[in-house]
């Protein structure tokens, strides 16, 4: 089985993640939409089952989406949805089986990175290295949309939070040989690279942080404060 492959549970992820988080997972993936409305490229990696897709298409005014899925499975089921929901919005979308090695050199650059749920699929070296290697790919004025799981920081949130992780990573280590074993530290990728948070809330007791972040250059509009997203201490221990 591929490291990190989704295809295993591909039919029934979305009833899975709705199971266990609700609303949660969906609410916190468009609430961040309103403020990316001037987008008009955009790369989603990892992008699942393609609600996502459909969501950024709607709710903001991108001409051009490369949507990179390594499962076979989860990239058929995004290229139908958009196809039953709304087949006129598929000139807008570059659908490519793999990673961020298939991105080429022609669809550079990107208004926006969307990583929902992406990189918490690593450990903390390669979800650095992952980080590093998507960073390059972003206009000098583009933005980032994070969305993805965090342990609180202190009390019950994070004893409920540790322990439901720990069910659901184990969960997709056996089912989709995942390599992570909880959300991994962000912070080891995201600081070097001195990205400003534009916008930043939380969700599910704090389980799920979401973030737009913007090049440095945002500084001089005055949009933002430092990324800072989980440490180490707070994503590993």
């Amino acid at each position: 089985m591929t490291q990190n492959n989704f295809d295993l549970v591909a039919p029934i992820y979305d009833g899975l993640a709705t199971l266990v988080f609700g609303g949660a997972i969906k609410r916190s993936q468009i609430a961040l939409l309103d403020r990316l409305e001037d987008v008009e490229s955009a790369l989603v990696i990892g992008g699942g089952t393609g609600w996502i897709l459909r969501e950024l298409l709607a709710r903001t005014s991108v001409k051009r989406v490369v949507y990179v899925e390594l499962s076979a499975g989860m990239l058929e089921k995004s290229r139908k949805l958009i196809e039953r929901s709304h087949p006129e919005w598929l000139s807008r979308v570059t659908f490519r089986q793999g990673t961020e090695e298939s991105i080429e050199q022609s669809d550079l650059p990107f208004d926006l990175i969307v990583t929902n749920f992406f990189l918490a699929c690593f450990n903390d070296a390669n979800c650095t290295q992952m980080i590093q290697r998507l960073h390059p790919f972003m206009a000098p004025d583009g933005r980032w949309l994070f969305v993805d799981f965090q342990l609180p920081l202190f009390g019950p949130k994070r004893l409920a939070a540790k322990a439901l992780f720990k069910v659901m990573f184990t969960f997709f280590n056996v089912a989709s040989d995942l390599e992570s074993k909880g959300p991994p530290n962000y912070s080891l990728g995201f600081d070097p690279l001195k990205l400003r948070t534009l916008h930043d809330r939380t969700f599910y007791a704090d389980m799920i942080r979401v973030k737009v972040l913007g090049q440095r250059a945002a500084k001089a509009e005055g949009r933002g404060q430092e990324a800072g997203l989980p440490r180490a201490e707070q994503a590993s221990s």
